[in-house]
This record gives C-alpha cells, sequence and structure tokens, in this order.
C-alpha cells in the first residue's frame, strides 16, 4: 500500500515536468497527479485510477474556460470593429448622399443656363473674354462622367447663305478648340453649323451682333457608367 501511495506521490511531482511539453496541457496533467495521489491515500490501486481521471477532467474544464474565456474576448473585439465599421459606413453613405444632391443641383443649372460666345463681323475668332468661362466648362466635362457639350454656330443674315454656313462652322470649331485646349475630351464636344437659319432679318436693336454667336448646351447622358456620382475620366 505505501508502495503504491509513493509512486502515486512521484507521478504527481513529476506532472509539472511532462506539463513544459504542452502549457496548455498544465492544468489537466495537475490535475491527474493530484487526483492519482489522493485516490491512492484513499482507496488504494482503485483509487490512483478513478483519483487520476477525475483530476485529469478537472484540469481539462479549466483549461476549456480558459479558451472559453480568450474566445469572448476576441468576439467583443470583433463587434466593436464592426461596430466601428457601420459607422464609417454610415458616414461615407452621407457623403455620397450629399455629394449626389449637389451634382443634381448643378446639372439642373448647367442644363438652363444659356451660354454663347458671340463673334466680330465674319469673324471666327473666339474672344479672349470668354476663356476664363470656357476652362471652367472643360474641367467640368472632365470630372462628370456622362457630360456632353454641343457648339451650335450661327451667322447673320448678311451675305450668301453659303458663305454664312461655312463661318457658323468655323466660329463653332474656333469654340470646340479653346475647350479641347482647356483639357475637354474630345469625345464630349459636338459641334453643329446652322448659318443664318436662325438669323433674324434686319438689324433691329442689333440684331446682327447677336446673331453672330456659338450656342453651348449642356447635357448629361442617363446611361454613364456612375450616374449620379462625381467620376474622373479615365
Amino acid at each position: 500500500m505505501k508502495a503504491l501511495i509513493q509512486v502515486a506521490f512521484v507521478g504527481a511531482l513529476a506532472t509539472p515536468a511532462w506539463a513544459d511539453t504542452s502549457v496548455s496541457q498544465m492544468p489537466e496533467h495537475i490535475g491527474f497527479g493530484s487526483g492519482a495521489l489522493l485516490g491512492a491515500a484513499v482507496a488504494g490501486p482503485v483509487g490512483v485510477v478513478v483519483g487520476g481521471t477525475l483530476g485529469a477532467l478537472m484540469g481539462h474544464d479549466v483549461v476549456n474556460d480558459q479558451v472559453i474565456a480568450s474566445k469572448t474576448e476576441a468576439l467583443t473585439a470583433l463587434e466593436t470593429e464592426v461596430a466601428e465599421a457601420r459607422n464609417a459606413l454610415a458616414q461615407v453613405q452621407a457623403e455620397t448622399a450629399k455629394a449626389e444632391a449637389e451634382l443634381a443641383a448643378f446639372k439642373t443649372l448647367m442644363a438652363d443656363l444659356s451660354l454663347s460666345v458671340h463673334f466680330e463681323t465674319d469673324s471666327a475668332m473666339t474672344a479672349e473674354s470668354y476663356r476664363q468661362a470656357l476652362e471652367a466648362l472643360a474641367k467640368a466635362s472632365q470630372q462628370i462622367d456622362g457630360m456632353t457639350v454641343s457648339l451650335i454656330g450661327h451667322a447673320d443674315a448678311r451675305g450668301s447663305a453659303a458663305h454664312n454656313h461655312a463661318l457658323s462652322k468655323a466660329r463653332a470649331d474656333s469654340v470646340s478648340a479653346v475647350l479641347a485646349a482647356a483639357g475637354a475630351p474630345k469625345d464630349v464636344l459636338h459641334t453643329e453649323a446652322r448659318g443664318e437659319a436662325d438669323a433674324g432679318k434686319d438689324d433691329v436693336c442689333g440684331f446682327h451682333a447677336l446673331d453672330r454667336r456659338v450656342d453651348l448646351q449642356v447635357r448629361f447622358s442617363e446611361d454613364a457608367a456612375n450616374a449620379g456620382l462625381y467620376t474622373l475620366r479615365q
């Protein structure tokens, strides 16, 4: 009997040495050794087996509790990250909605705004005074997907129809060249020559001066790849 107790006691003392190979199982080893020692003292050889088994189970429960605590801590951290991500997403959505509202207002303004470039008699030279406005329009055409600019050239009723048609085309091409030089993509610029078709028949109130012009009409495609959003053209 004493010999068995001594064996169990030695086993209990040796258990921590085995635990060095697996720190996570240390409670099981200690539990087994302690249980075996107690079992040997109480019930002999059978007690060694029963006590050691119960001790190991108790140690295993300790390991499980540690694992559960670790998982719970990780889950809490993950839930915090998810909450922060949702807040960031809500902020982005709010900013996107604001940008879309601003762009919608800009589109309405540009579609309703009438912009004309006027010319000297028998001239197709775009005046320097229009450059700032045309550069701003060119910049907008670079940044907004689906935007197009129609350039409609006109001439007054004096001169032949053929001459006036050619002159109106030259004027539309002149304004288009200024926009392209300012960075407007060429595929968004569309020119049209109407010659004297829309011209007044006399010079009452200076209508001839008003007829020598290029009308700019801005349109926005509903089929744009990113309709409703600010986008940079590639």
